[in-house]
């Protein structure tokens, strides 16, 4: 399966979740195919409720549906997969329980041992820091010249993601990432929809 290039990610923070669904609803009307939502502190029955909703949408707009964290709520879900940080389940465990189909996303943060580790198991994209600060998360800045080590490292698509906005799109694309994740450009603007298209504009330039 071709993954999409722009990532869209949710956040409580920034989206909480009695806006959650009209927001899902808005960028993906406005073209998002590659959608993970991220719960991370919300009850596990509020997660199913939402999830199910959230699976609905996704059917709907045609998009890859990914699942934080919870290898055993992406199935409860019928999640297209799961994206998996460095305290979550392994990858054969996620594999085992999704199926030889599943999407299986790994987060490599700026490590670069850990990018030759994980892109050798069966995964189908990594996660890489930014070199910008996020507003959704503290984490390591890597220099340009670093991310783009790092990415070459991989033998798989490699996105990067924290603090980028459509102009550092281009720039992301040249030191060698397939794509970008976005939370807060996206999400914390009071314009979403927008925000979507310029992301999808800025990554068509640069095919």
């Amino acid at each position: 399966m071709s993954l999409p290039r722009l990532y869209v990610v949710t956040d409580e923070d920034i989206v909480p979740n009695e806006y959650l669904l009209a927001r899902a609803g808005k960028v993906l009307e406005a073209g998002v195919r590659l959608f993970q939502v991220r719960f991370k502190k919300t009850p596990y029955e509020e997660q199913l409720r939402l999830g199910h909703k959230l699976r609905l949408l996704t059917r709907k707009h045609k998009a890859i549906f990914i699942v934080n964290d919870l290898p055993e709520l992406a199935k409860e879900l019928g999640a297209d997969g799961v994206h998996l940080g460095a305290d979550d389940p392994d990858v054969p465990y996620a594999r085992k329980l999704l199926g030889p189909d599943a999407i299986i996303g790994a987060s490599c943060y700026d490590e670069i041992e850990r990018v030759r580790r994980r892109s050798t198991e069966d995964i189908s994209y990594i996660g890489l820091a930014s070199p910008y600060p996020s507003p959704t998360k503290p984490k390591v800045n890597p220099e340009l010249d670093k991310l783009s080590e790092l990415a070459a490292a991989s033998k798989v698509p490699v996105y990067a993601i924290g603090g980028i906005t459509p102009k550092r799109v281009g720039e992301m694309i040249k030191i060698g990432c397939y794509g970008v994740a976005v939370v807060s450009a996206i999400f914390g603007t009071q314009n979403p929809s927008q925000e979507v298209r310029n992301f999808l504009a800025e990554l068509e330039r640069f095919k």
